[in-house]
């Protein structure tokens, strides 16, 4: 069986997909500065509203070793990375 391909788009207002930013954590990154600067993602001009999806993964990766299959919003009112989000 072929693996699930992972094209979502995360963030709209830089056209990054979630296989970018799975690359991006598995070379590395541990913080969502750290996704933002290699990526892109999370400092478009809508002032960062996938901050809210990029934050569960992250976290799900560095607890698990994998990426969830379903990604989760997260809507607890956090501003995840220390920065402004929608």
């Amino acid at each position: 069986m072929k693996p699930k391909q992972r094209s979502e788009i995360i963030c709209r207002c830089n056209n990054v997909n979630r296989e970018t930013i799975e690359k991006c954590i598995r070379d590395g990154a541990k913080t969502l500065n750290e996704i933002f600067d290699q990526t892109s993602a999370g400092v478009g001009p809508c002032g960062g509203s996938c901050r809210r999806k990029l934050g569960p993964m992250l976290e799900h990766y560095l607890t698990t070793g994998t990426f969830p299959e379903k990604l989760t919003t997260d809507m607890t009112g956090k501003k995840p990375g220390g920065s402004q989000a929608c």
